[in-house]
Formats: structure tokens, sequence, C-alpha cells
């Protein structure tokens, strides 16, 4: 089997992990050839999987947690899927000798303004992608494969329809975006179809002018724009761990911390989390909640996400958009009250027509008119008797 199994994960930043963990640990037992060469003579060998899997655990000294976590994953996964499989207590204790489990990335989340500061050095694909991220929580992987059709512009507040193959966990979900990330977005929507001409014209690639993708361009190309507006900025630091690796400590996965940070402040840290995408929550929390109480929560919060106004005015903002839903609210059910009673009255002026033509009916009759005879004696009868007898009668 060999490799074979990489092609059973639909993620590709997956298969990319897995593949990088695997040649490190080819690497460090000796082996020189390409990846699938060196698995296949790895597995052709008598080996001390152990006593490998601990050498390759030494080498990794120094490399972040969540590093060493991927690298080991990749081993077992490899192992496993090609029949071998090493005692779960062999496993326990591997990874229990690993120093720290956080990532050692000292990340910067940037506040409200400084993520202003970095998006004003942007055009109109890189703002509207970066505004749809800093207010959704998507990831950047989910984003890049959106299509056109899975935006809704037109609820409130916007919708974006996460498809399941887009996903990290295979589940599809829902999110929203901020009004201004949809201002942002309307405005390069407008000038899509030209960038994406001009782009085809010049690839070298063979770039598709058939790209339906919201944003038609890779990961390498966002990475470009947000590099690009960070060192503009002023906040392209970096830092450096291991003596040797640097990384930006303003990056865009931050953008999903900025959308927690934010948002738990307002809303229930659960629904948060399933907005978020993350596994652990969106079960339960599609379960108790409908969309329309997930688009209310949203809305409550999105005054926090907000980047190119102030907090004070962004909060005006939302209460007076909650007043004017309450006060449409409002109109509504009298619109409808009044329409209700009119029908009401309708129905009663019809049944009083029918009840009158019944009545002009029985005046026109015959009998009608001797009875109205004999009423007449008889009140002529009575006025001649003595009021006594009139009384007793």
């Amino acid at each position: 089997m060999s490799l074979k199994w990489l092609e059973t994960y639909s993620s590709s930043s997956t298969v990319r992990a897995y593949k990088w963990g695997l040649e490190q640990f080819f690497r460090v037992l000796g082996f020189k050839g390409s990846l699938e060469e060196n698995a296949k003579a790895y597995l052709s060998e008598k080996r001390n999987y152990e006593e490998d899997l601990k050498a390759y655990f030494i080498s990794l000294k120094g490399k972040p947690p969540k590093s060493v976590d991927i690298c080991l994953t990749a081993v077992k996964m490899f192992l496993m899927e090609n029949g071998i499989e090493l005692p779960a207590l062999f496993w326990r204790r591997l990874k229990g000798r690993r120093k720290g489990s956080r990532a050692l990335m000292l990340d910067k989340v940037p506040s409200n303004a400084e993520l202003r500061q970095i998006l004003s050095h942007m055009d109109a694909k890189g703002r509207s992608l970066f505004l749809a991220l800093a207010s959704s929580g998507m990831r950047i992987g989910e984003a890049l494969k959106l299509t056109i059709e899975d935006l809704d512009l037109t609820s409130e507040p916007p919708r974006i329809n996460i498809r399941g193959e887009y996903t990290k966990t295979g589940n599809p979900r829902v999110a929203f975006i901020s009004s201004e990330a949809k201002e942002a977005l309307q405005e390069w929507l407008k000038i899509r179809e030209n960038e994406l001409q001009t782009a085809v014209r010049r690839s070298r690639y063979g770039k598709k002018a058939e790209d339906k993708r919201i944003w038609p361009f890779e990961a390498n190309t966002a990475y470009f724009i947000w590099r690009n507006a960070i060192a503009k900025s002023g906040f392209a630091k970096r830092f450096q761990y291991n003596n040797s690796v640097e990384r930006f400590t303003v990056h865009p996965h931050v953008l999903r911390k900025f959308f927690r940070t934010r948002m738990a402040t307002v809303i229930p840290v659960d629904v948060v989390e399933a907005l978020m995408g993350h596994e652990g929550y969106l079960t339960e929390v599609y379960r108790r909640y409908s969309l329309e109480d997930l688009a209310k929560f949203y809305k409550e919060g999105e005054h926090t996400l907000l980047v190119f106004a102030s907090e004070e005015v962004s909060k005006l903002r939302a209460d007076l958009e909650e007043r004017n839903r309450q006060l449409q609210t409002l109109i509504n059910g009298l619109a409808s009250e009044n329409m209700e009673l009119k029908t009401q009255v309708k129905a009663l002026t019809e049944k009083l027509e029918r009840l009158e033509s019944i009545v002009n009916t029985l005046i026109s009759r015959p009998s009608f008119q001797i009875d109205k005879e004999a009423l007449e004696a008889g009140e002529k009868l009575a006025k001649k008797l003595p009021k006594e007898y009139v009384a007793e009668a």
C-alpha cells in the first residue's frame, strides 16, 4: 500500500503536513530517495520500529509541540495503514515525554484599529477576503474554495454556506459576515470578472477563465497580499524559535482568533466555536439553535468585529438597526391586525346585506300583509279596552 492511504484525505493541507512529517522521518533514518521510494524501501526492510521512532523523536527536540505532534502522527498513520501497529502504551509514553503542548508562536491578535491599518494597504480583492475572514471566523482554505453560489448577500446578516467539501472536518456549516465585509465584497464583485480576465492573460500556468470562486486565486497569492500589507503598515514583526525558524507574529490565521476574542465577549462561547467550525460544538449548537437564532446571536456581536468604524459608532449602529427591526416588526403586526379587522368588517357587512335582503323578501309576501292588518286591528281594539285589562294582558 505504501503512501496510497494519503489519497483518502480530502484536506490538501493534511496531506502536505503528513508528507512533510514522513520526509523528516526517512531523512533522520538515512534514506535519500524520493518519499515514495523511501517508503517502499523502509517497508521492505526488517526494522525495529520502536527504536526508529525513538530516534526520530529525539531529532525533533526543540521543535514546536504542534510540529512534533504532526510528525509523530504522520509516522503512526503510515505504519498503521501498512499493517504495522505499535502498542498504545508506547505512543502514550512517547508523547508524554514531549515538552509542552502549546504552539511556540507568539501570535499577535490585532486590534480593530490595527487591522484597519493593515487592510488600508490592500486592493479590493484583498480587503474583501480578509474582512470576510475577520468577520466570519472562516479558515483561509475554506474561503478560497467558496463560489458565488455559496454567498447570500440578501439575508440579514449576509450568509455564507460552507459546503462539506470545503471544510477541515468534512461537515457543512453556515457562517455570517459583517455589513462592512458585505460592502467590500460588493465592490470586489463589480470588478472581479475584469480582474480574472487580466489574470488569465498574464498567467504562464494556464489559468482558467471559468473559475467560479469568489476569490479566483490560490493561497500563495492571498499570503502575498497579506505580507505586502503588513510590511507597508509596520506590522511585519517576526518571532524566532529554535534559533532558526522565523514566522510573522501577525499572520492570516490570527483573524480566526480576532473573531473569537471579539465575539466571545458578547455571545455564548459555544455559538462562537460552532460558527468557526470547531467540530466539538457544531452538532450540539445546530441541535439547540435554528439558523434564525444563530443569525440573531451574530447581529448582537457584529459591532465588535467592525474595522472601519469606532466601537461606539458600531454599537450605536447595531442598536439603531435592532430598533429599526423591532419597529418594522411592530408595523408589520399592526398592518396584519388592520387587514384582519378589514376582513371581519367586510364579512359583517356582507352578512347584514343578506339579512336585509331576507327581511325585504318577507315584507313583500301577501301573508306578511295579512299579519300586518291583524296586528293593526288588535292595536285598535286594545286602545278601546280599559287600561287595567290591557295591563293584565
